[in-house]
């Protein structure tokens, strides 16, 4: 009997710890999607910086606004339309735990790369947002960083996105 116990508990053990998803996994899960109200198919797609999961961090810096704007092909828009985005809500950050989405920030960059504006977000449901695009036409780089519960023992975990916008017409 104690050897069958023993052999249940082994395989559930060997099979528990593929259950944990690396930390590539789990940070690849909190990249938002983006899109216009108005077209819902089009998506603008986030480029990751930093992060700090599980004890792993990494800290980049953004690109300057002026080459980021110039280099990147940017989704258009109209200055009426709103930008919606969608994150996962729940991230598993081991076999019998989960993080939760606590809060989101977004920033917009100024050309000049100066002064990075706050931007008023407003939370349509869980784990979507909502967001009005600028009035004046010009090109814009938006900064948006997740951040995610901690388990008791630690401050949480973040992701850092950045992703641009044209407002034409």
């Amino acid at each position: 009997m104690k050897k069958i116990a023993l052999i249940v508990l082994s395989l559930f053990l060997l099979t528990s710890c593929g259950m944990v998803p690396s930390n590539d996994e789990q940070i690849q899960k909190t990249t938002p999607k983006i899109t216009l109200k108005s077209s819902p198919g089009t998506e603008i797609k986030p480029s990751r910086t930093d992060y700090s999961w599980n004890g792993e961090q990494t800290k980049a810096y953004f690109p300057a606004p002026e080459d980021f704007l110039n280099s990147k092909k940017l989704v258009q828009t109209d200055n009426t339309d709103k930008v919606q985005i969608t994150i996962q809500q729940k991230v598993k950050t081991g076999i019998l735990k989960a993080s939760h989405l606590n809060s989101i920030t977004l920033e917009m960059v100024p050309k000049s790369g100066d002064d990075f504006l706050q931007v008023d977000v407003k939370k349509l449901e869980d784990g979507t947002w909502q967001y009005n695009v600028p009035s004046e036409f010009g090109k814009y780089m938006y900064i948006l960083k997740e951040l995610y519960d901690g388990d008791g023992y630690e401050d949480g975990y973040y992701v850092t996105y950045y992703f641009g916008l044209e407002v034409t017409k």
